[in-house]
């Protein structure tokens, strides 16, 4: 797998074109687990309130 680019992920994010994103820089299992993962909030929820996602996420809005 190869390195995700925060700058690209983000003009992904707010063009609403991360499905196409994710089959450019994601093999299909990444693929199918992300989406998983992201249609149950409750996984959503835990994930994202890890002190990980957290710093990943302000590092996300800082660029």
């Amino acid at each position: 797998m190869k390195n995700i680019d925060v700058d690209e992920l983000k003009k992904a994010v707010q063009s609403g074109n991360v499905d196409g994103y994710m089959s450019k820089n994601l093999p299909p299992d990444a693929q199918r687990k992300i989406k998983q993962v992201l249609s149950d909030k409750n996984a959503t929820e835990k994930i994202l309130n890890t002190p990980e996602a957290k710093a990943l996420m302000q590092k996300f809005m800082k660029k």
